[in-house]
């Protein structure tokens, strides 16, 4: 709607914030140079409306995406088996790109995305948006939540006490 087209400039001179993005109003050609990118923001797919909970007024759905490899699976394993994080919430779920057995009776479900993102911004951290819209999709598609008033999303490797 407002941001027709944008310019990012690497060093803008700025102390402090030296990278900047301009939003414009009129439509931009792609344009990169070095230190300098400037274009039309991607498609924005429509998100249809999602059907809220129905659960008691403190009943939580909680859910966490791993990688199918590294730590995280053995990391949601011993919260399993303590029943701590999203395991201490009325009901879980974990996620990820292929079936991963995190512990007895609790496999991965399978969302469509590889879970591979670039890094960039101002802060060089995860570009990884549309992985989480697919992890979304997925929980929506389920439809699990809607028996719980709350639905929250916990990294494996935070500290979380519902």
């Amino acid at each position: 709607p407002r941001c027709k087209s944008f310019t990012w400039v690497k060093d803008a001179g700025l102390e402090g914030c030296p990278s900047q993005c301009w939003i414009k109003g009129g439509t931009g050609t792609r344009v990169a140079g070095y230190g300098k990118v400037s274009g039309i923001p991607p498609a924005r797919p429509t998100v249809g409306t999602v059907p809220s909970g129905r659960g008691t007024s403190q009943s939580l759905f909680c859910f966490s995406l791993i990688m199918p490899y590294g730590s995280e699976s053995k990391l949601l394993a011993f919260q399993w088996q303590k029943q701590a994080s999203i395991f201490a919430c009325d009901a879980y779920a974990v996620y990820s790109n292929v079936s991963v057995e995190v512990a007895p009776s609790l496999s991965t479900k399978v969302v469509n995305s590889n879970l591979q993102c670039k890094y960039g911004g101002d802060s060089n951290t995860a570009l990884n948006s549309w992985i989480f819209i697919a992890v979304w999709d997925k929980l929506i598609d389920d439809g699990q939540y809607r028996s719980y008033q709350w639905t929250v999303k916990v990294d494996p490797d935070c500290v979380f006490f519902p």
